[in-house]
């Protein structure tokens, strides 16, 4: 986490001077008590004035250096937080698929809202305020050997001795706060389930059914909040009354030698602030030690998520597709049990229109995110111009080939959003894709047209306009090779054939189109079918071809 550390140095540095500096000013104020104390009894008021008017002005430095400490950590807490959230955000949706799989949408989502902040928070202010306690300890016992050794012993190992409990708290916290993490993300995962089902929910009236699983899960929560604070304050007040005995152990031995007269009665005050401020330190440690070490399973997740992307696919040629795709001896297996693929050949050539027809189930799906580079532990080879996916840079095989699902996500903003995904394109290139694409026939039926909005996942468009979208965002980038995977089944049949049909038409598209049924009139427009079967691939040429 040093790397959030030196992004913001100077933000650190603020708080840290500022920090140290109110710290320090704590036993310089003890020392200046037991001088005016020592003063009035002695009868030296002119001193004991001097001196009042010094002790002011030490109040006024902590309270000043107190305030921009706390401003410079708030503030660098604030920029830890937003650095881990876009780190977040950069390694989730950096993952490949087989990655970003293994978990939850929701479960990413609370590490990005709730974790970040929690762990910002957590790495912050407590760090900062070790680190100036630390300093100030330090300080305080210097003074207090030079004043008295004894003394000063007795408090470091009254002050040790306080110490030992509050750390035995240290794996509890730690157990504690995992158990946290997941029931948050659990709670998270009903309320996405909820929300993204409000429908299904409404239709059938069964939001009581489902309450249940959320209120459940919220309870959890709560119950787990509960044990964190119960052990927190339990932590708290070990640390108090160990405090607390300390300190009346070493005020015994002080008074005592104050009583034989061995040391001022101005010393004797002076000891007790000054083992104040050292106890005060070393009840922080003793609290704030656990707290941050019980973080340490949660850092490793959160830096897990942000450097763990572990690209499948680290090559870095160029990709191409100016003459064939080529899949030789292709095997894929999701688990070691069951094969999915099995020694799979096939040939693409360039503006070439394919069509592959099988039942659900028999791998067209997976041999489409095979080709599109989502997956990589796969056998054989799959080549585009003579390049295995393994040595392409993917992210610009993207250029490349491009997947238009049955499924179409749309985002909630206008239509000009959706198709450029905010890269800019020329008005020519735009034009272009809506025409060909279609939405320029239905653009006009649009309330502010481009500028309009599509709504929550398309919310505002028919299930044809969506796909439409969803090919000119696809023909806008010029893509050599695109994918319709089962992209049309969900509309009804005349668009449906009408939009197949528009692609057929484009010579200089190249068209893989994944079905599991065949569209009358269609068909015998295509190059070549392939059959698949149990994740094998027969070739055969249409009819009237």
């Amino acid at each position: 986490m040093l790397r959030y550390y030196k992004r913001h140095i100077g933000w650190v540095a603020a708080a840290l001077i500022f920090g140290i500096a109110t710290q320090l000013l704590a036993p310089f104020s003890a020392i200046m008590e037991q001088r005016m104390i020592d003063m009035v009894i002695s009868g030296d008021m002119e001193g004991f004035h001097g001196a009042l008017w010094m002790a002011g002005a030490v109040v006024l430095g902590v309270a000043l250096s107190y305030f921009f400490s706390g401003v410079a950590r708030k503030c660098f807490e604030a920029k830890f937080a937003e650095d881990l959230r876009n780190d977040l955000y950069d390694g989730i949706m950096g993952r490949d698929l087989v990655q970003f799989e293994e978990r939850d949408t929701a479960e990413y989502m609370s590490f990005v809202t709730s974790n970040a902040s929690s762990l910002a928070g957590n790495l912050s202010t407590p760090v900062f305020h070790l680190v100036c306690y630390g300093v100030s300890a330090l300080a305080v016992l210097g003074i207090m050997v030079y004043y008295s050794p004894v003394l000063a012993g007795v408090s470091v190992l009254c002050g040790l001795l306080s110490m030992v409990l509050p750390l035995r708290f240290n794996k509890k916290l730690q157990e504690l706060l995992m158990i946290k993490v997941a029931k948050n993300a659990a709670m998270s995962v009903q309320l996405k389930e909820a929300l993204n089902g409000h429908e299904v929910i409404s239709s059938f009236g069964v939001l009581p059914r489902l309450r249940e699983r959320f209120v459940e899960a919220s309870a959890h929560v709560s119950e787990t909040d509960c044990r964190m604070g119960v052990t927190t304050s339990e932590l708290e007040n070990v640390g108090q009354v160990m405090d607390r005995a300390a300190w009346f152990v070493n005020f015994l031995i002080a008074g005592t030698m104050a009583a034989r007269g061995e040391i001022s009665v101005g010393t004797l005050v002076m000891f007790a602030s000054l083992f104040g401020y050292f106890s005060t330190g070393l009840t922080l440690y003793a609290q704030m030690l656990p707290l941050l070490m019980s973080q340490k399973k949660n850092i490793q997740l959160v830096l897990g998520m942000i450097d763990g992307t572990g690209r499948e696919f680290a090559g870095r040629e160029e990709a191409s597709f100016a003459d064939r795709l080529q899949v030789r001896d292709l095997s894929f297996r999701y688990t070691e049990d069951v094969p999915v693929l099995e020694h799979l050949d096939l040939t693409l050539r360039k503006n070439e229109k394919l069509v592959l027809i099988g039942p659900s189930g028999c791998g067209k799906s997976t041999l489409i995110k095979l080709l599109s580079g989502n997956y990589a532990g796969y056998t054989g080879s799959i080549c585009y111009d003579g390049k295995e996916l393994h040595d392409v840079d993917n992210r610009k095989r993207r250029d490349v080939v491009t997947v238009i699902h049955q499924d179409t996500f749309l985002f909630n903003d206008t239509l000009r959003f959706n198709i450029c995904l905010g890269e800019e394109f020329s008005e020519e290139a735009l034009q272009r894709a809506l025409r060909l694409s279609g939405v320029d026939r239905f653009l006009p039926a649009i309330e502010g047209g481009l500028e309009g909005s599509c709504g929550e996942n398309g919310a505002h468009l028919s299930g044809g306009q969506r796909q439409r979208i969803a090919l000119a965002r696809a023909l806008i980038r010029g893509v050599d090779l695109l994918i319709l995977d089962e992209g049309v089944s969900a509309i009804d049949v005349a668009c449906a054939n009408e939009i197949e049909g528009e692609l057929l038409d484009m010579e200089e598209l190249t068209l893989l189109t994944i079905t599991h049924r065949i569209r009358d009139g269609l068909m015998e427009r295509y190059d070549r079918i392939l059959d698949m079967e149990n994740g094998k691939l027969r070739e055969r040429v249409p009819q009237g071809r």
